[in-house]
């Protein structure tokens, strides 16, 4: 098999672990949302997945570089193919601690903070997406459009970190559930931190540049 060919095997998997990332992310939000814990559940049971399709991609690249000695550009692909499969699987894992906290959402004094999380789960679930199509397609600039929107992210995070200060200062009681979603706030923030930095290596593979992008 061609070299090309190989790292288009790669590639493809690298984007079944996305899409495996993106259903995680999207089930976590739903649970959330409609207080299904048994979805929520079956995120963390899935996670496995994630962790095992990490190693075949770390697995794909080592034996294409090990066998075919590529050249220079196919080289910085294969390496950022690993570094996004590391990448991914964090956030597979933060879907999974999402999850771990559906429940706090459960009491109705916090129901004006839904549509902020939702907000902020898109974004990021949509800069996962595109910045996976930035390093199939070799896309630098699309890679740098995507990490600006993390500003989004960002302003959101602000958004909802007040919110939630607010209503725990009216409702004491409700502190433990408000600390839950201030990591769930956290924990969404983080999501538009490694898609940034998933965008940073798609730049350094396209064209062999560090940069930091939206810093």
């Amino acid at each position: 098999m061609e070299t090309a060919d190989q790292i288009g095997t790669m590639q493809q998997s690298i984007l079944r672990m996305g899409a495996m990332v993106e259903t995680a992310l999207r089930k976590t939000l739903a649970a959330i949302e409609l207080q299904d814990f048994e979805l929520a559940a079956e995120v963390v049971r899935e996670d496995a997945r994630i962790d095992r399709l990490q190693d075949t991609v770390e697995d794909q690249c080592t034996r294409i570089i090990v066998a075919t000695r590529p050249a220079a550009a196919d080289l910085r692909q294969l390496l950022v193919g690993i570094k996004l499969a590391a990448s991914l699987e964090r956030t597979g894992d933060h879907a999974r601690h999402l999850a771990h906290r559906a429940r706090a959402v459960t009491d109705l004094r916090y129901v004006d903070a839904l549509p902020l999380i939702r907000r902020m789960a898109e974004i990021d679930i949509s800069m996962l997406h595109d910045s996976l199509t930035a390093f199939v397609e070799r896309d630098e600039q699309k890679a740098r459009i995507t990490a600006a929107r993390d500003d989004q992210i960002d302003r959101l995070n602000a958004e909802l970190y007040k919110l939630l200060v607010s209503i725990m200062q009216q409702h004491p009681q409700t502190i433990e559930n408000g600390m839950d979603l201030m990591l769930v706030n956290r924990f969404l923030e983080r999501l538009g931190d490694h898609v940034t930095n998933i965008c940073e290596w798609i730049v350094f593979a396209a064209c062999a540049e560090h940069v930091e992008l939206n810093k």
